[in-house]
């Protein structure tokens, strides 16, 4: 079987789209994409497990921190939730210890999925570090140091190469995503593609060989009105 070449913009809407549907509130959504992205890749859940840790996501809804500890090292309770939810928050504290001492020490208990907190080696690269994980008796250390400046990201790599991906893994999760999509409908097909058509019919925008769909508005133009005008 053929596989499919993914690029890093359609791993990231798909996932986007599954997290949104699954119930990821609207403040952490864009965090928890690209925590899920990099499990996808790296690969941690790979594509094969996304399905499994999406369904596991909201089992505990978001929470505080409790955090604790010396300056030695700093403890964070994360209450039991899921791992893509904590982690940029985790990495912000190991960074700001980091930034202050030159060395940062975190442990994370009470973690869903303590391997899911992997993720944070993708995360912490566009701060210019290199993030580390080891679990210890279902518990989390985490270590961040200073990134070589040559050194090519995971998002390097996706954006050159893509990633590759079974077909029959890929698609059931395409098409999942379509849950977090508005349904289509009269109305929705006034304001879909590159055009817009107004509530009298005007169409508003580019004319030359756009591709939307217009046959919807067509077979019922009784429901289009006229303009008011002032």
């Amino acid at each position: 079987m053929t596989q499919l070449r993914l690029s890093l913009r359609e791993i990231r809407l798909i996932v986007e789209r599954l997290v949104q549907a699954a119930g990821t509130p609207p403040g952490l959504l864009l965090s928890v994409r690209d925590a899920a992205v990099a499990s996808a890749v790296l690969p941690i859940a790979g594509f094969g497990g996304l399905g499994a840790e999406i369904a596991r996501l909201v089992a505990v809804p978001p929470r505080p921190l409790r955090i604790s500890g010396d300056a030695a090292t700093t403890v964070v309770d994360a209450g039991g939730q899921h791992a893509w939810f904590v982690a940029e928050a985790v990495l912000d504290i190991a960074i700001e210890f980091f930034r202050l001492h030159g060395s940062a020490s975190v442990l994370v208990r009470n973690l869903a999925n303590p391997s899911e907190l992997g993720v944070v080696s993708a995360l912490a690269e566009k701060h210019g570090l290199a993030a580390t994980v080891a679990e210890t008796g279902g518990e989390i250390r985490l270590t961040v140091q200073q990134r070589a400046a040559d050194a090519a990201s995971l998002l390097d790599r996706v954006r050159r190469d893509g990633v590759i991906a079974d077909p029959e893994i890929w698609w059931p999760l395409y098409h999942a995503s379509h849950e977090a999509l508005a349904p289509d409908s009269f109305e929705s097909r006034r304001h879909a593609g590159t055009i817009r058509v107004e509530a009298d019919g005007r169409i508003v925008g580019r004319n030359d060989e756009d591709e939307t769909d217009l046959s919807m508005l067509a077979a019922d133009p009784s429901r289009l009105r006229p303009a008011s005008v002032s």
